[in-house]
């Protein structure tokens, strides 16, 4: 399963930062990024790579806490955004590319950090791909942190709808469906604002199990891999958020 290039850059832009970016919790934003940071190993000051790092509200908060910090994205909206929150300090530096092309030398990284559910866009073997060039590029030692939504998770408390507010008379609604046998959510958002008109995006996320994944980054050369169910490094569990932590 591969989204067209289109419908991925359709949704990761203008749209996806009026949908997520100004209902942004900067404080929790802050606490998940310094937990994963912790979860990672990565030490204090150390460099660390947020892929991809949407409009920086994890990459932001890691170069304010010490960490040589890295964003890098596909979307050129999204990056601008980051740059603009992030302002004219040494770091973060935040780089347009595609994770599956990762344009940094062989070990340049102590850690990485994949949040808010970041895979699924490409298919099984892409996303392989994917771990893969994330590995090369760090440290021998070093870990990858993914957080992301699970099947048992999606399939447990599955919704078709839902709708939430997004201030100045804004609304957001959600339509979903889940192909059981492919593994894949499609989800359809659309945006109303307070004149009542309206604005779609439709995109598909493979959502894999935790044994997926874990045999995905084995296939990807990670030496280890470790499941939890938040960022704290609570048990992971068919309920929970799933975060692995894999050794390079």
């Amino acid at each position: 399963m591969v989204d067209s290039a289109e419908a991925w850059d359709a949704f990761f832009s203008d749209f996806y930062l009026r949908a997520y970016a100004q209902t942004d919790d900067a404080e929790e934003a802050e606490r998940q990024a310094l937990a994963a940071a912790r979860l990672s190993g990565c030490p204090d000051g150390g460099d660390v790579l947020d892929v991809p790092c949407g409009f920086g509200r994890h990459t932001v908060p890691l170069a304010r806490a010490g960490y040589r910090a890295v964003g890098v994205d596909r979307s050129e909206t999204l990056v601008a955004e980051a740059r603009r929150r992030a302002g004219h300090g040494r770091w973060p530096k935040l780089i347009r590319a595609d994770y599956r092309e990762l344009p940094f030398a062989d070990e340049s990284f102590d850690a990485a950090l994949n949040l808010f559910t970041s895979l699924g866009y490409l298919g099984d073997e892409a996303d392989t791909r994917v771990l893969a060039e994330i590995r090369r590029v760090l440290r021998p030692g070093g870990r990858l942190v993914i957080e992301t939504m699970h099947r048992d998770r999606l399939v447990s408390g599955f919704s078709e709808q839902d709708w939430r507010l997004l201030g100045e008379g804004r609304l957001l609604l959600e339509r979903r469906t889940f192909d059981p046998a492919e593994g894949v959510a499609q989800s359809t958002q659309t945006l109303i604002d307070g004149a009542g008109a309206r604005e779609s995006r439709t995109f598909s996320v493979r959502t894999y199990t935790a044994t997926e994944l874990l045999r995905m980054l084995a296939g990807a050369g990670f030496a280890e891999s470790r499941c939890l169910g938040d960022l704290s490094g609570a048990p992971f569990s068919t309920t929970s958020r799933l975060v692995i932590v894999a050794r390079r």
